[in-house]
C-alpha cells in the first residue's frame, strides 16, 4: 500500500509540474474544437482556368463525390478553391504600353465554368476563393515586356497555358515573386487586388466568398486586414503561415503552427488547417498513407481535411485515373471505418467552429443539413491527450519517461467511454 501511495505521490507531483510548466499550451489546446462527429473535407486548389480537358476531368471528378454518402445523406462535396482569371497573352502582346489584361474563368472558359455551376447545383461542389489570379499581375508584366526567359513559354500567343509551368515564385499572388527574396506588395495594390478578385467572385458564382486559401500559402497581416475588410471570415492554412521566401527560395515562416479554430491577430478570422495530404502526381501519397493520416486526424478529434490539388486529376490521364480511383478509394475506406461521416466544405466548417449548434447550410445549393456534434467536457480528455502528444513530442516522451503515460492513458480511456 505504502508503495502505491509512493507512485500515486510521485505522479501527482508530476502532473503538478507539468500543468504550472505548460498552462498556456494545456489550456489554449482545451479550447480548441473537438468533434464527436467526423467532419470530411476535400480541399482541391488551384481549378479555374484551364485546357479543353479540365472540364471533362472536373466532371469526371464530381461524378466521383456524388457516389458517396454521408451520415445524413450527403453527397461528398469539394470545396474547390477558385483561380478567377489568367493572362491575356494576346492583349498584352498586341498593347503599344504596358498594360495587364485577364482571361476570366466564366466568359473565356465557359465549358469548365458550366461544369462548376452543375456541380454547385448537385452538391458536390463548393468554390471557394483562392486568388484573381495565380501569379502576381504585375510582377508577370513586368518580366512579359522585359521578355525574361522565365516566362518565355508563357508569352506564347497561345489560347491557354498553365500558370504551374512557372517558377514557383511566380505563381505568388499577394508577393512579388519576380526577384528573390520576394518583396511584399504595397498595401494599396493589396487593396485594388483583393476588392477586385471578391467583386468577381461574387459576379462568376452568384454568392460571396467568406472563406479563401492564399496561392503558395503566401499572404501576411495585411493580407489578413483587407481579406477581412471585404467579408472573409474564415482562412483554410496548411497548419503555418510563410509571409515571404528568401534568398533561396524557402519558405520564411511566421506563424509556425496554426491549430484550428485560432483567430487572426490582424483580421478575426478563424484559421482552418488541412491534415491529410493526398497529392499522388506527386509520389509521395498513396490511399493507404491518406488514410493513416485521416486515422490519426480522427483520434485528435479532429476534421479530417484532405488536400489534393487540381494537377492530380488535370495532366496526364493515367495519372490522372489512378488518382481518381485512389480518392473513391479512400472515402470508401472512411466511411467503412467511421459511422458519423459528415462531408462538409471550409466556408461551412467555419461557420459550425463559430456558432456550433446552428444549421449546416450550403447557399451555393441553398440546402441545409444538421447541425455538426462536438465533444464536450471530460469526454474530450483522450483526444487532448492526443493532440498534445502529437503536436509537441517531447510531452510524449517525459510522460514515458516518468511513468505518467499510464495514468494519463487510463484515465483518458475511462472518461472516453464513460457513457
Amino acid at each position: 500500500m505504502n508503495i502505491i501511495l509512493i507512485i500515486l505521490g510521485w505522479w501527482f507531483l508530476l502532473l503538478f509540474a507539468l500543468v504550472t510548466w505548460k498552462r498556456k499550451l494545456f489550456l489554449s489546446t482545451w479550447k480548441e474544437p473537438y468533434f464527436l462527429d467526423t467532419p470530411v473535407l476535400i480541399e482541391s486548389d488551384d481549378w479555374g482556368p484551364g485546357g479543353p480537358h479540365h472540364a471533362e476531368r472536373l466532371e469526371k471528378l464530381l461524378e466521383c463525390l456524388a457516389k458517396h454518402k454521408d451520415s445524413v445523406g450527403r453527397t461528398a462535396v469539394l470545396t474547390a478553391d477558385c483561380v478567377l482569371s489568367v493572362p491575356d497573352i494576346r492583349a498584352i502582346n498586341e498593347a503599344s504600353q504596358p498594360i495587364y489584361r485577364r482571361k476570366m474563368l466564366d466568359s473565356c472558359f465557359p465549358s469548365i465554368h458550366s461544369v462548376m455551376k452543375d456541380g454547385m447545383r448537385m452538391g458536390t461542389m463548393v468554390p471557394q476563393l483562392h486568388g484573381l489570379e495565380h501569379l502576381n499581375s504585375t510582377a508577370f508584366l513586368k518580366l512579359c515586356h522585359a521578355k525574361d526567359p522565365r516566362v518565355k513559354n508563357a508569352c506564347k500567343d497561345d489560347d491557354w497555358w498553365d500558370w504551374e509551368s512557372l517558377d514557383s515564385p511566380l505563381q505568388a499572388h499577394y508577393v512579388d515573386g519576380s526577384c528573390l527574396p520576394t518583396r511584399p506588395l504595397p498595401i494599396e495594390d493589396l487593396e485594388i487586388l483583393i476588392k477586385e478578385a471578391v467583386d468577381q467572385f461574387q459576379r462568376i458564382f452568384g454568392y460571396p466568398s467568406i472563406s479563401t486559401v492564399a496561392p503558395c500559402y503566401l499572404w501576411n497581416d495585411d493580407v489578413e486586414r483587407i481579406w477581412a475588410k471585404n467579408g472573409i471570415a474564415y482562412i483554410q492554412t496548411a497548419g503555418y503561415r510563410c509571409p515571404a521566401r528568401d534568398q533561396d527560395g524557402r519558405y520564411i515562416q511566421d506563424k509556425k503552427q496554426i491549430r484550428i479554430g485560432d483567430k487572426s491577430t490582424a483580421g478575426g478570422q478563424r484559421y482552418l488547417v488541412r491534415n491529410v495530404m493526398y497529392e499522388p502526381a506527386d509520389g509521395k501519397n498513396t490511399p493507404e498513407t491518406s488514410l493513416k493520416e485521416a486515422i490519426a486526424a480522427r483520434r485528435q478529434a479532429l476534421p479530417i481535411s484532405v488536400s489534393t490539388h487540381r494537377y492530380n486529376y488535370s495532366r496526364d490521364k493515367e495519372e490522372f485515373i489512378l488518382a481518381l480511383e485512389g480518392l473513391d478509394l479512400l472515402l470508401s475506406k472512411l466511411e467503412e471505418k467511421f459511422d458519423n461521416i459528415r462531408y462538409i466544405s471550409s466556408p461551412e466548417l467555419g461557420q459550425s467552429i463559430e456558432a456550433p449548434h446552428s444549421t449546416i447550410q450550403n447557399p451555393f445549393q441553398n440546402t441545409q443539413y444538421p447541425p455538426l456534434q462536438y465533444l464536450k467536457g471530460s469526454k474530450k480528455l483522450f483526444p487532448f491527450v492526443q493532440r498534445l502528444f502529437h503536436r509537441h513530442p517531447k510531452l510524449l516522451y517525459i510522460s514515458i519517461g516518468t511513468g505518467l503515460i499510464a495514468p494519463i492513458t487510463f484515465l483518458a480511456l475511462l472518461l472516453r467511454n464513460n457513457k
